[in-house]
């Protein structure tokens, strides 16, 4: 093999490995993960790649203030959707349909997202995206 087929398949090895990695739902989709509904405050969104994240803060049934993560799809597949930079504003009252996390952290992948006044926004992201 030259040295230039063999550093052109360590460079495909290297980089193809990561890409894959990124695009498993393995953690959302594995044994143990289970759908949940969360209704909470934004905190942060942020409209970029590889996803568009919205973080919130729910308040438990004792009354206490969590902090979840939720992963959604590309901005590119989400503004086909319908949604932007500006979808969200901070502060905004959200109920998010998602997919919690397989080790039981606070980080879910969003499935659907509905407005304080009922309205929904776009479907957010599919198993598939």
């Amino acid at each position: 093999m030259s040295k230039t087929t063999l550093a052109a398949a360590a460079a495909v090895a290297l980089l193809g490995g990561p890409a894959l990695a990124h695009h498993s739902g393995a953690i959302f989709y594995g044994d143990g993960a289970k759908p949940v509904t969360l209704t909470g405050q934004i905190t942060e969104f942020r409209f970029r790649n590889p996803h568009a994240i919205i973080e919130l803060t729910v308040t438990d049934e004792n009354g206490e203030a969590q902090h979840w993560v939720g992963e959604t799809s590309s901005p590119s597949v989400l503004r086909k959707r319908g949604w932007s930079q500006d979808t969200f504003s901070i502060g905004e009252t959200l109920t998010i349909e998602g997919v919690q996390a397989a080790d039981g952290s606070r980080l879910f992948r969003v499935l659907g997202v509905t407005r304080a006044d009922g309205s929904t926004v776009g479907v957010s992201s599919r198993r598939d995206d």
